[in-house]
Protein backbone atom coordinates (compact mmCIF):
# COMPACT_ATOMS: atom_id res chain seq x y z
CA UNK A 1 0.00 0.00 0.00
CA UNK A 2 0.86 3.56 -0.97
CA UNK A 3 1.76 5.93 1.93
CA UNK A 4 -0.66 8.60 0.81
CA UNK A 5 -3.10 5.41 0.14
CA UNK A 6 -2.51 4.74 3.70
CA UNK A 7 -2.53 8.25 5.10
CA UNK A 8 -5.87 8.76 3.74
CA UNK A 9 -7.37 5.85 5.15
CA UNK A 10 -5.96 6.98 8.55
CA UNK A 11 -8.19 10.58 7.96
CA UNK A 12 -10.76 10.13 11.10
CA UNK A 13 -13.96 11.89 11.86
CA UNK A 14 -12.12 13.70 14.60
CA UNK A 15 -10.07 15.36 11.62
CA UNK A 16 -12.47 16.54 9.72
CA UNK A 17 -14.73 17.51 12.52
CA UNK A 18 -11.72 19.63 13.51
CA UNK A 19 -11.32 20.83 9.60
CA UNK A 20 -14.80 21.97 10.02
CA UNK A 21 -14.46 23.73 13.26
CA UNK A 22 -11.55 25.53 12.03
CA UNK A 23 -13.52 26.98 9.24
CA UNK A 24 -16.16 27.99 10.72
CA UNK A 25 -14.29 30.02 13.82
CA UNK A 26 -12.59 31.88 10.72
CA UNK A 27 -15.88 33.22 9.71
CA UNK A 28 -16.88 30.85 6.72
CA UNK A 29 -20.07 29.38 6.20
CA UNK A 30 -19.89 25.83 6.23
CA UNK A 31 -21.62 22.74 6.28
CA UNK A 32 -21.43 18.70 5.98
CA UNK A 33 -22.67 17.02 3.13
CA UNK A 34 -23.89 13.91 2.88
CA UNK A 35 -20.99 11.75 2.95
CA UNK A 36 -19.58 13.72 5.63
CA UNK A 37 -17.04 16.39 3.64
CA UNK A 38 -16.78 19.87 5.30
CA UNK A 39 -17.93 21.85 2.33
CA UNK A 40 -17.74 25.71 2.78
CA UNK A 41 -20.22 27.69 0.93
CA UNK A 42 -19.12 31.11 -0.28
CA UNK A 43 -20.98 34.70 -1.35
CA UNK A 44 -20.89 33.71 -5.01
CA UNK A 45 -19.41 31.63 -8.20
CA UNK A 46 -17.36 34.91 -8.82
CA UNK A 47 -15.25 34.07 -5.62
CA UNK A 48 -14.73 30.18 -5.30
CA UNK A 49 -11.47 30.93 -6.49
CA UNK A 50 -10.19 33.19 -3.69
CA UNK A 51 -12.33 31.32 -1.02
CA UNK A 52 -10.74 28.19 -2.39
CA UNK A 53 -7.27 29.39 -2.13
CA UNK A 54 -7.99 30.36 1.66
CA UNK A 55 -9.55 27.22 2.81
CA UNK A 56 -6.38 25.48 1.89
CA UNK A 57 -4.34 27.90 3.33
CA UNK A 58 -6.14 27.01 6.62
CA UNK A 59 -6.54 23.46 6.64
CA UNK A 60 -2.87 23.62 5.90
CA UNK A 61 -1.99 24.93 8.69
CA UNK A 62 -3.96 22.49 10.73
CA UNK A 63 -2.14 19.66 8.50
CA UNK A 64 -5.49 18.14 7.45
CA UNK A 65 -5.22 16.17 4.20
CA UNK A 66 -8.42 14.91 3.73
CA UNK A 67 -11.08 15.75 1.63
CA UNK A 68 -13.15 19.29 1.70
CA UNK A 69 -15.66 20.88 -0.81
CA UNK A 70 -16.00 24.65 -2.11
CA UNK A 71 -19.43 25.76 -3.31
CA UNK A 72 -21.22 28.50 -4.46
CA UNK A 73 -24.81 28.74 -2.92
CA UNK A 74 -27.53 27.08 -4.71
CA UNK A 75 -30.84 28.76 -5.06
CA UNK A 76 -32.33 26.66 -2.31
CA UNK A 77 -30.13 27.97 0.29
CA UNK A 78 -31.54 30.58 2.65
CA UNK A 79 -28.37 33.14 2.72
CA UNK A 80 -29.15 36.76 3.69
CA UNK A 81 -29.22 38.40 0.26
CA UNK A 82 -31.42 41.53 -0.58
CA UNK A 83 -34.07 39.23 -2.43
CA UNK A 84 -34.73 36.95 0.62
CA UNK A 85 -34.66 39.48 3.12
CA UNK A 86 -37.84 40.98 1.43
CA UNK A 87 -39.33 38.13 0.92
CA UNK A 88 -38.94 37.48 4.71
CA UNK A 89 -40.41 41.17 5.45
CA UNK A 90 -43.88 40.28 3.17
CA UNK A 91 -43.97 36.96 4.77
CA UNK A 92 -44.14 38.43 8.64
CA UNK A 93 -46.32 41.23 7.13
CA UNK A 94 -48.71 38.35 6.11
CA UNK A 95 -48.43 36.47 8.99
CA UNK A 96 -49.23 39.52 11.53
CA UNK A 97 -52.30 39.86 8.89
CA UNK A 98 -53.33 36.68 9.61
CA UNK A 99 -52.80 36.55 13.08
CA UNK A 100 -55.14 39.95 13.58
CA UNK A 101 -58.05 38.51 11.66
CA UNK A 102 -58.10 35.14 13.41
CA UNK A 103 -57.70 36.95 16.98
Amino acid sequence: MAKNEKELEEISTTDKLKAFKTLKDSGLRVEFNGSGVPTVICAGADEIDKTLKNVRKLLKEIRYTGSFGVRAPRKTDMIGTEETSEVAEELTEKNEEIETLTA
